[in-house]
Parts: C-alpha cells; structure tokens; sequence
C-alpha cells in the first residue's frame, strides 16, 4: 500500500484519523481474541461467544466497522477487504479448533501452527496499513486535506526530473487567497479556516487528475501542473480562479462572502531549479497581487528583480 490517495486528491483526514483508530483498536482486541482462544483451549473453557460464534469477525470493532462501511470510497481499497479476509479465516479456523477442544481432542501441532500463522498475517497486515495511514495524516494538511511542504519539494523535484528527462513542459504556480487577513479580522478565525478548506476543495475540483496541488503555507497553495506549457497553464489557471470567484463561499454560520484569488505561475526551462521555479512564481504571484488582484501573470523576465513584500 502506497498511501491512500494520489498527490492530486485531497484526502479527508478525519476519516484517515478514524481508519487509523479502528486499525489500531483491531490490533490490540485481535489479542485479546487470541488471549481467550487460549485460555479456553487449555483450561477446557467453553469458549466465549467472540470465539464461538459463526459471526465473531462482526463482532469486532474491525469487523463491524469494514461491514458498515465497505461501500465507501477510502474502504474500498483491496486492502481493506484483504485484511477483512484474513480476520474472518483466522476468526473461522480458530472457532473451528476450539470445537475440537471442547470434545476432549488434542488440537494437532500443525493446524494449531496454522492457526497462529493466520494470526500473524492478520496482525501484519494490520500494522502495515496502519502504518501507511500514520505516514499520510503526517503529510497531510488537517485543514484542507491537501499534501502539505513536507512532502512538496520531493515531489516537485520528481516531476522536474520527468519533465527534463522527457523534454516534456511543467509548470508550478502559487495561488493566494486575496484580502485573507480582512477574512479572519472582520469575521474571525474559524471563518477564514472554513475559507481556505472551501477553496481548496474547488481547487481540487477544478485541477486535471494529473496536476498536484499542496497546502503552500498560510492562505498560499502551490499547484504543479505537468506536460503544461505557459499558454496552457493560463488556462488552467484562469479556470480555478473562477472556481474561486465564481460564486459566494457560503459558511456554516449562514455567512455569504465573495473570495477571489491570485495567481504566479511559472515553467520549469533550461534545468532551473525547483527553488527558482517557486521564486519565479512567486514574483509572479506579486505583480498579480500589485496589479490588482483576482487575476493570473506568468514571470517574465523583467520580473528577476522585482523585490517581494509581505501582503496584507
């Protein structure tokens, strides 16, 4: 398992956090589970009912929880009904033996050393999918869903390497929310965060399957947008500038406010470096700002020495 979405996709990290809590509680109650396997198999136990029971993997949290939402996009995967198969083998073998325990008979070496290798591979892949969760809420932005700097630069000098490697074009731009620090002045923090998730969700909408988007820092994002030359990139860019203010930002608290946005972009040519490229898109970005906002510039070169100030 790679992680659970592409670079592209903006990942709802509530629903990461859940997965990961029900994968941890499914690694911890499986012991639980083994636990009285064994206590009922060497004391002569009848065994307890999430032992004996035909529908014992239901009445895991695990369990219980794939059957409810097996349906849903992020559980989907084939990892997940995977795991979901291996907890219901070993869950089936184990009441199996425990059957034949309780009829007096010695449970045989090797379907017992079968059964504890069900386990085993019911635990690894536990942990391996729970690992993988860890590693992408911790690549996540909480607020917006988006991949956030820590994983920015390797990706963005991964698409570098394909674009020279391919003299194919790429293009990053940065896109800023215009007059955010009015938003959070005038109506307050929770409002300007619910501003900054609505747009990166019509960003996310907006871009190409392809094209990566990052939570750049503040009300910034950086878009990487592959195989796109500068008279594409306008376009795409001027596609998600109307995302953003081509209707109100309706809030939670019945609020309607009219956002706009800003946008530098420019094309990775003659092997410049990933920094540069962000250097150029930002003075890109500035001269869109200065020049009134709610529009896209591409950098130019009279642009190598304009000298960027932070925004209000």
């Amino acid at each position: 398992m790679s992680g659970p979405a592409p670079p592209s996709e903006r990942l709802d990290t509530e629903g990461a956090q859940n997965v990961l809590d029900v994968i941890d509680a499914a690694i911890d109650e499986h012991q639980v589970w083994l636990q009285a396997w064994h206590r009922s198999v060497t004391c002569n136990l009848p065994p307890s009912r999430d032992v004996s029971s035909a529908n014992s993997h239901l009445m895991s949290r695990f369990g219980s929880w794939f059957d409810l939402n097996k349906d849903r996009a992020l559980v989907k995967q084939s990892v997940f009904r995977e795991l979901a198969r291996a907890q219901e083998d070993c869950y089936a073998f184990g009441r199996y033996l425990a059957g034949v325990a309780r009829k007096g008979k010695p449970v045989p070496v090797e379907e017992y050393d079968a059964l504890i290798e069900k386990s085993q591979r019911f635990v690894t892949q536990a942990r391996r999918i729970r690992d993988a969760f860890r590693k992408a809420i911790s690549e996540l932005d909480p607020l917006t869903g988006l991949h956030n700097r820590q994983v920015m630069i390797p990706e963005l000098e991964r698409e570098r390497q394909r674009a020279l490697r391919t003299k194919s074009p790429c293009t990053l731009a940065i896109a800023d929310i215009d007059f955010f620090k009015k938003v959070n002045d005038t109506y307050g923090h929770a409002a300007g965060d619910e501003v900054l998730a609505t747009a990166a969700g019509r960003f996310v909408s907006a871009l190409r399957p392809y094209d990566s988007i990052f939570r750049y820092g503040g009300e910034e994002f950086l878009l990487c947008l592959p195989n796109t030359d500068s008279r594409t990139a306008d376009a795409v860019l001027e596609r998600l500038r109307q995302a953003i203010a081509g209707e109100p930002f309706c809030l939670t608290n019945g609020l309607e406010l009219v956002i706009s946005s800003s946008f530098g972009y420019a094309e990775i040519v003659d092997e410049i470096e990933v920094n540069e490229a962000m250097n150029r898109a930002d003075k890109a970005l500035y001269a869109a700002k200065h020049g009134g906002r709610n529009q896209v510039r591409s950098w130019t070169a009279d642009m190598t020495e304009l000298v960027t100030e932070p925004d209000a």
